[in-house]
């Protein structure tokens, strides 16, 4: 299953870059994401992801290990997890990309000398267990929420309306 998050915020990339690798800050922003641990600087974590779909009820540990790191431009993760009740295995890899927007172009309002940012959430998830006879409709609608309420967190952490 192919996700896609493209917002864009009127902030600067080095303004936002600093929460993705805030494991508080980031725990905050992810709906169900809970015990973020950093295990090593820049390249694994670890946290438990905790979701309802449909009549399932998942708390899965998670290892997310950072696979390629451009700051403040791109950061690739890949995130593994298990819900041990359902036998549910989620593995997901995640591109998101900061891009400048400069004097405005694109930017919300248009002709700010302070320009902003795309951020492009790119999301490929491979689903297996109990959890995958939901279908992917199911599955797509969860994430579509998950990333929606993500964008509604970050732009209260940026402190934008």
């Amino acid at each position: 299953m192919n996700f896609l998050l493209e917002v864009v915020l009127p902030t600067k990339p080095e303004a936002i870059w600093p929460i993705f690798f805030d494991v508080g800050r980031i725990a905050g922003l992810i709906p169900g994401c809970e015990q973020i641990e950093e295990k090593e600087p820049l390249a694994l974590y670890s946290a438990v992801m905790r979701q309802k779909i449909g009549p399932f009820k998942l708390e899965m540990p998670t290892e997310i290990r950072v696979e390629e790191l451009l700051a403040p431009v791109r950061v690739c993760a890949r995130a593994k997890g298990r819900d041990k009740f359902t036998a549910t295995t989620v593995d997901v890899l995640l591109d998101v990309v900061l891009e400048r927007l400069e004097n405005g172009v694109d930017a919300p309002g248009g002709g700010d000398d302070n320009g902003g940012t795309r951020l492009t959430v790119t999301s490929t998830m491979q689903v297996a267990g109990r959890m995958a006879s939901l279908g992917y409709p199911v599955v797509k609608k969860k994430v579509e929420e998950i990333f929606t309420e993500f964008e509604k967190r970050l732009r209260a952490e940026l402190g934008i309306t």
